[in-house]
């Protein structure tokens, strides 16, 4: 305890006067003992007793009297044994979070955010111009702190929004002590403004405060000036609000071409109790709204809704989905994606033994399989160009054709160079098929291909081949049956229909063994050496798997592409299933949207081609264009076409522009345009807040404190930095005091005075 007038307390010596008056004028008498007293001294000993008791109740009040008022006028203040800041400047360091569960409005509200800012603004006006503030925002954390005055604090906080992604808490403390260790004060407070979501207050947060309060325990330095540690909660209702979000956009075609049908599938979700009737719903095409549709969801689950739509033109596409509901979170309402629409897929077809008689080669099926309109003489355009080469010819069609798909058909030989050349193709994110057949050599798949980074082995080393090759010795009791292809692919998934197995009358009289221990895995876990088995014989011997190789994939058949060892290629299932599979290898390159606050990616395949200027000396540009921006220019990586881009804070289309000059007529120039989609995660339109024990184990780890209005904090905070004034409680108590010691002076003293006077 502390006194602003300390010299006042000295009047608290006063408290002798009326002790002194007590002991000089306290009542004498003189004894005098007559023949009846005897009977009055048991009356005598009570009255005596309450006298006594009288009397030092009022000598009591009267000594606390000039006590207490010394001590009001001294005006005590009380510190908890430590010593008080008072005015000394601080530095505030203030964390945001600034995920989109801040945008939440809750009904004739302002909106979460807005509500934390004029709360801010409060804290704000209370600082001094020698107040140093550090404003953090949560979906920043590894931005430079930068310190500022109160003005310019204040000016950066009405610019700060709620669309960033999941924000941990622990993150944000971790952020405002890193900031508040370049504090220029050495007086600092932590503000951590947050609606504190369940998803940000997890196990790893607690984890976070612990090690930061242990930090403040072993740092001797930290132990004799901690930080002050405050929480600034403005959620806590979210079990009243009712949300209704768009969480998804999946593109549910391998693959998009240019004038064929697409399907695209929207996911809603209903985050309330009552169910969600006859909604409002519109896709639209590059901004284009299509015909709007309705759909109702029920209460606390999820709708999925289906647009099948032709798109004309190849290059990339933003498609989006728009729900007309009012609710207290619109900005989730919307969602979008880029889709890459192909004017073809380019898939090199390698014949290791081609034939001039139809369909006498190893890959005449699958290239009518994937060109079935190219060979039936139909107008319609197909998504598939299928070019057949031999294997000397392989290298040379890479080189000028921009393939997705590369497939080996019964290919025997390959030079060391033409390995290299697939193993770059697949790690750099193409598709390899490779089909088996009467030629093919086991010590050719089973070395290493390619070089260096790009080096790999295929999944299913080759074996021996099991069952009757030839066709005009075939058994038709010994041969293999299919089984049903696996639901987990999504490519057989959709030739699947009910529980009828689609390959019931494929045949196989042959098929490339494995290896034994392998091949008894797969029977049991649908698996081969890390790969998946996409067909399997009834028996559960493998005859398809898929692997992941670099940025590709590379699929080995046990069987042919032919009708040699099988009549898969006669059935009417083959044509589908080998589109499904070259359209699922092809279109899985990029990533169709990103998460706010992830870096975006260009590659150089990634670019339109350029068709006018075609000077490899042609100085290039690149710009690049936000949501919420004007165009600015990028710098690409390494010399080339890769663009990297880190400042993806707004969700939003990011617009890029790649523009080449030709070095020998600086009028000749062409413009090429893709665009990359970035979206908050649909975990922010979750409303669930941290519970009550979670809450506090954060604050008790941290000895922080939980406040809920910029008042209540304000009040702490004046009684860390000047104690807490107790002389309004002596005040009372004095007035209490006086009034007790007239009372007791009126009524018991009185009344005993005028007993005496009878008697």
């Amino acid at each position: 305890m502390s006194f602003l007038n300390a010299a006042l307390a000295a009047g608290a010596l006063a408290f002798t006067i009326p002790l002194i008056i007590h002991l000089f004028f306290r009542s004498r008498f003189k004894r005098v003992d007559w023949g009846a007293m005897h009977l009055l001294e048991s009356v005598l000993r009570v009255n005596r007793r309450r006298m006594q008791i009288t009397n030092w109740l009022l000598l009591l009040l009267r000594c606390a009297i000039p006590i207490l008022l010394a001590l009001c006028l001294a005006r005590p203040v009380l510190t908890g044994f430590r010593a008080l800041a008072g005015d000394a400047p601080k530095t505030l360091v203030i964390a945001v979070d600034d995920s989109r569960s801040m945008s939440v409005t809750p009904p004739g509200q302002p909106s979460r955010m807005q509500q934390a800012k004029a709360q801010l603004e409060t804290i704000l006006g209370d600082l001094s111009r020698r107040d140093e503030v550090i404003l953090i925002r949560g979906s920043r954390p590894g931005a430079v702190a930068t310190k500022m005055g109160v003005a310019d604090a204040s000016t950066a906080l009405r610019k700060v929004t709620a669309q960033a992604g999941p924000v941990s808490i622990g993150q944000l403390i971790e952020s405002a002590v890193a900031a508040a260790s370049e504090a220029t004060h050495a007086r600092r407070q932590l503000l951590i403004v947050s609606d504190f979501q369940s998803d940000a207050v997890g196990t790893s947060s607690l984890e976070t405060a612990q090690n930061v309060a242990e930090s403040f325990r072993s740092d001797s330095e930290s132990k004799l000036n901690r930080p002050v540690i405050d929480f600034l909660n403005v959620g806590g209702d979210s079990d009243t609000l009712s949300n209704v979000s768009i969480d998804s956009i999946s593109v549910d075609s391998p693959v998009v071409v240019a004038g064929r049908s697409g399907v695209f599938a929207a996911t809603i979700r209903n985050d309330s109790d009552l169910a969600a009737r006859d909604l409002r719903l519109v896709w639209a095409i590059d901004g284009q709204p299509l015909e709007p549709r309705t759909v109702s969801i029920d209460p606390r689950s999820t709708a999925t809704n289906r647009l099948t739509h032709t798109i004309p033109q190849s290059g990339m596409h933003r498609v989006t989905a728009t729900i007309g509901k009012t609710d207290v979170l619109p900005s989730d309402n919307r969602r979008s994606v880029a889709v890459e629409v192909m004017r073809e897929i380019n898939v090199v077809l390698v014949d290791g033994r081609p034939s001039n008689q139809a369909l006498q080669g190893q890959a005449d099926f699958l290239a009518i399989a994937l060109s079935p309109f190219a060979f039936g003489g139909d107008d319609r355009p197909d998504p598939v160009n299928a070019t057949v080469v031999s294997e000397r010819r392989l290298e040379k069609t890479l080189e000028e054709t921009d393939a997705r798909v590369v497939i080996l058909a019964d290919v025997g030989r390959l030079s060391e160079s033409a390995r290299d050349s697939l193993a770059q193709f697949v790690h750099s994110g193409g598709g390899l098929v490779v089909f088996d057949g009467p030629d093919v050599r086991p010590a050719l798949y089973n070395q290493p291909w390619g070089k260096g980074p790009n080096e790999f082995r295929f999944a299913a080393p080759l074996g021996e081949v099991i069952g009757q090759t030839d066709r005009n010795q075939v058994d038709a009791a010994a041969a293999f049956t299919i089984d049903t292809p696996p639901r987990i692919y999504e490519p057989w998934r959709v030739l699947s229909t009910g529980e009828a197995n689609p390959l019931s009358d494929v045949r196989v009289w042959a098929y490339r063994d494995w290896g034994s221990e392998e091949s008894s895995s797969a029977k049991a876990d649908d698996s081969l050496g890390g790969a998946m088995v996409l067909l399997k014989t009834n028996g559960g011997e493998p005859l398809a798997i898929k692997s992941a190789v670099g940025s590709g994939s590379v699929i080995q058949f046990a069987i042919p592409g032919n009708d040699s060892w099988t009549n898969f290629p006669l059935r009417p299932i083959f044509l589908p299933m080998i589109q499904q599979l070259v359209l699922e290898l092809a279109g899985k390159r990029a990533e169709p949207a990103v998460d706010v606050g992830q870096p975006l990616v260009i590659s150089q395949n990634d670019w339109p081609p350029l068709t006018k200027v075609t000077d490899p000396d042609a100085r290039k540009s690149y710009w690049v264009q936000p949501p919420d921006g004007e165009e600015s220019e990028l710098q690409p990586e390494n010399d080339n076409d890769s663009l990297r881009l880190t400042s993806t804070f707004t969700p939003g289309t990011y617009h890029f522009r790649k523009t080449a000059v030709s070095a020998g007529d600086a009028k000749q120039r062409e413009s090429v345009h893709t665009l990359r989609i970035v979206e908050v995660p649909p975990s922010e339109s979750v409303l669930v807040d941290v519970n009550e024990e979670r809450l506090q184990k954060l604050t008790e780890a941290l000895d922080a404190s939980v406040y809920r209005t910029a008042d209540s904090l304000r009040s702490a905070d004046r009684t860390r930095s000047f104690g807490r004034e107790i002389w309004r409680w002596l005040w009372a108590a004095l007035v209490a005091a006086l009034v007790a010691e007239l009372w007791l002076q009126q009524n018991l003293v009185s009344r005993r005075a005028s007993q005496e006077a009878a008697v």
